[in-house]
């Protein structure tokens, strides 16, 4: 009797050879890109399945989904995510994986801000004696210790340390000192972002500037229509760079403000996947865009 998980797994490498072939030979028509924890993911569970209606809707009328996430490309990977073969966003926008196409053997890896891991890495031991010793990240620290700071079964803390382009740390010094280090990371083209515990050290830039690069490396023509969802205030300037902006209600009640917005900002009427679905086909509906 056929493994139906192995009959899945074919349908979704099926599916994604054939986005990768609409991006090239049909006039795409809509873009989406979607945050993961919290947006098309369950807060809680980390299904999917109330996503299902217009996950399948958009699938049937081969329109690429893009995942655009604060994840690291390992933990992407452990999830099996049912699309992802046009393109992977992980690290905030730090990096993106291209698939192979043509002659490539191999997926390539892009940093819109032009600083890899390595680069990080090397400004944070150049920095002066007292700064260096109040940070703390992911590569100073052991994977029993990522486990204790972030809670993390072992293998999730090993996915979490295999970094491309940003370093979450923590910080054992003053606020002026902070300064300092802020300072010192701008001179270099780096910026510090607070999360909710951690602070990231990243290249310039985010989510929305990884999508402008995926739009301009792919070509995309000005009149196909982007659409971002998500739930957390590290979506904002994405929600904010394309034509339709969802919101998805955040789980722990934060509310975020969408600057300067360049089209429609719309909010979905549940929480995670069940408003990524619910809110795309009313878009989808309004668009007429169906098989």
């Amino acid at each position: 009797m056929p493994d139906p998980c192995l009959a899945c797994a074919d349908a979704i490498i099926l599916m994604q050879i054939n986005l990768r072939a609409t991006m090239v030979s049909m006039p795409l028509k809509l873009i989406v890109f979607t945050d993961l924890d919290g947006t098309f993911l369950d807060h809680h569970s980390y299904g999917y399945e109330a996503a299902m209606p217009a996950l399948q809707r958009l699938q049937d009328d081969q329109i690429p989904i893009i995942a655009v996430t604060s994840k690291t490309l390992a933990e992407l990977d452990h999830l099996n995510l049912p699309f992802g073969g046009v393109a992977r966003i992980t690290e905030n926008g730090m990096a993106i994986e291209m698939p192979a196409q043509g002659d490539q053997k191999i997926a390539q890896h892009h940093y819109p801000s032009g600083k890899t891991y390595r680069d990080i890495c090397q400004f944070v031991q150049s920095l002066p004696s007292d700064l260096r010793r109040a940070l703390n990240g992911f590569n100073d620290m052991t994977l029993q210790e990522v486990m204790q700071h972030t809670g993390l079964p072992e293998e999730n803390a090993a996915r979490a340390k295999q970094r491309m382009a940003s370093e979450p740390f923590l910080w054992s010094s003053d606020k002026a000192a902070l300064q300092q280090l802020r300072d010192l990371a701008a001179a270099q083209d780096l910026q510090i972002l607070q999360g909710g515990r951690f602070y990231h050290l990243t290249g310039l830039g985010g989510k929305d500037h990884a999508i402008g690069w995926f739009l301009r490396h792919q070509k995309i023509a000005p009149d196909v229509k982007t659409v971002a969802l998500g739930d957390g205030p590290n979506d904002a300037l994405m929600l904010a760079c394309v034509d339709y902006g969802i919101k998805i209600p955040n789980a722990s009640g934060a509310s975020f403000d969408i600057p300067s917005p360049q089209g429609r900002i719309m909010t979905a009427p549940a929480e995670g996947p069940q408003g990524w679905s619910d809110s795309l086909n009313k878009l989808l509906d309004e668009m007429k865009l169906s098989v």
